[in-house]
C-alpha cells in the first residue's frame, strides 16, 4: 500500500466511524510517512509496519465506561504531572548545555578574529609572532565552526526529543481515555538529507583544519621561539624566560 492509498483509506474509515479531528490524525500519519521516508524506508514498508487502516481507525472510537475512563484519565494526568517535573529539569539542563556550546563557538570566533587582526581586547590575547597568530586563528575559527555545527545537531535533537515526549504525553492520556493512539515519534534529529550532508561535510573539513592548524601552530611556535616551552618565552603566564 502506498502513502496516498494508506492515508485515503484511513481517512475514509475515520469518517465512517464519525471520529473527530480527522485532519489532525491524517496530518500526524502523513508526517510519520515523511520522517520514515527520510530515514530510507519505502512507502510500502512504512504502511505495512503501521498496520491495517481499518484497525487503526477503530482504535479512535471511545470505548469503556465513562466514569472509569475519567478516573483513569485523572490518574494519568497526575502521574504525567509528576513526571513532568523531572522531564522539565532534564530539558532545562539540555538547553543550558546548548547555550554553553553556542557561547563557546562565539568565543572561539571572537578570539580568532582578534588573532587575525592582532587585536588584544583588555590584554586578554597572549603575545605571539604574526605567523603564529594566523595559524592559531585558523585553528580557532575552524573549532568555532565545528562547535556551531554541533549546536545545530544538538538543537535538532532537543526539539525532536520534546516532540517525542509530547507524543508520549498525548498517547498516555489517549490510552487512559480509551481512545486510539498516534504513531510514536523517534528521538533521532530530523534534518533533510541535503542539509545533513552539507553539515557533515562542513564538520569534517572544520575538524581537519582545526587539528592540522593546531598542531602546525604549536610547531611554528616552537620554531619561532627556539624552545619547546614557547609560552614561557613569550610571557603568556606572567613569566618570561631569560636568555
Amino acid at each position: 500500500m502506498t502513502r496516498n492509498e494508506f492515508l485515503s483509506k484511513l481517512a475514509d474509515e475515520l469518517k465512517k466511524n464519525n471520529i473527530g479531528e480527522i485532519d489532525d490524525i491524517i496530518s500526524e500519519y502523513d508526517q510519520h510517512f515523511a520522517f520514515k521516508l527520510a530515514d530510507g524506508f519505502s512507502e510500502e514498508e512504512i504502511a505495512a509496519k503501521l498496520g491495517n487502516p481499518v484497525l487503526i481507525a477503530s482504535q479512535f472510537e471511545s470505548i469503556g465506561d465513562e466514569n472509569n475512563s475519567r478516573g483513569r484519565k485523572a490518574a494519568a494526568i497526575i502521574g504525567l504531572g509528576l513526571l513532568d517535573i523531572f522531564a522539565g529539569a532534564f530539558f532545562i539542563l539540555l538547553s543550558a548545555w546548548e547555550a554553553i556550546m553556542a557561547a563557546f563557538s562565539l568565543c572561539g570566533a571572537v578570539i580568532a578574529f582578534s588573532l587575525f587582526g592582532s587585536i588584544s581586547p583588555w590584554s586578554l590575547i597572549p603575545n605571539m609572532p604574526r605567523l603564529a597568530e594566523i595559524v592559531f586563528g585558523l585553528s580557532l575559527s575552524s573549532l568555532s565552526v565545528l562547535t556551531a555545527v554541533g549546536c545545530i545537531y544538538f538543537a535538532a535533537f532537543i526539539r525532536q526529543l520534546m516532540r517525542s515526549y509530547r507524543r508520549f504525553h498525548e498517547n498516555t492520556i489517549a490510552i487512559a481515555s480509551g481512545r486510539g493512539i498516534l504513531p510514536t515519534v523517534t528521538i533521532s534529529p530530523k534534518i533533510s538529507s541535503r542539509f545533513n550532508r552539507r553539515l557533515r561535510t562542513i564538520a569534517l573539513i572544520s575538524l581537519i583544519l582545526f587539528t592540522t592548524c593546531f598542531v602546525l601552530g604549536i610547531l611554528v611556535s616552537m620554531i619561532l621561539s627556539g624552545t619547546l616551552e614557547f609560552w614561557h618565552t613569550w610571557g603568556w603566564f606572567g613569566y618570561q624566560a631569560v636568555n
